[in-house]
């Protein structure tokens, strides 16, 4: 990773949106989903972003990526406490690497690659679900969410904060 960064120009931002895990019950005590999920989802972020510090520019941004669970779980508690942590992460690392900027973008359910890959069966029952959950209704667009990236990297006096673009998923 720190060579793609090397290689790399001076970068004005950081978005870590992607990683590829499972969730599971806490009682089912399954070290593959609870663990591999902090690995991919927290530890992927932790490192990405340690790794392109040398890119960054001075007034560089980056943004983390959690999700609403932090707020409000319903379920997969490793999941929810994954997300929490990269909160936390954003909130030590904006201190820690000021005058960097560093946000966490908390989405909810998003109608993307994710869901669309998923059995149709399947995602129309988790959209209908969460359409119950949420004062909009409905999941957001990949393209509202990457509104609410760029919004986080773009506005200069945001640091330290979490944002929720999740439909008022965490109000209900």
């Amino acid at each position: 990773m720190a060579d793609f960064f090397a290689a790399a120009p001076q970068l004005v931002g950081l978005f870590t949106p992607a990683a590829s895990y499972q969730t599971g019950a806490f009682r089912d005590g399954d070290p593959a989903s609870s663990e591999g999920l902090f690995a991919a989802k927290f530890w992927g972020q932790y490192w990405a972003t340690l790794a392109a510090l040398p890119a960054l520019r001075e007034g560089a941004a980056v943004v983390l990526m959690s999700g609403a669970a932090s707020a409000r779980p319903i379920g997969a508690p490793a999941y929810a406490a994954c997300n929490a942590a990269l909160e936390g992460l954003a909130r030590g690392l904006a201190i820690e690497l000021a005058p960097l900027r560093v946000n966490c973008l908390s989405p909810g359910t998003t109608d993307s690659d994710l869901w669309r890959n998923r059995a149709e069966d399947i995602r129309n029952s988790a959209y209908t679900a969460w359409a119950g959950m949420t004062v909009q209704g409905r999941p957001a667009t990949v393209q509202e969410q990457a509104h609410a990236a760029i919004f986080l990297l773009d506005n200069t006096h945001m640091t330290g904060s979490t944002l929720y673009c999740d439909g008022g998923y965490t109000l209900r």
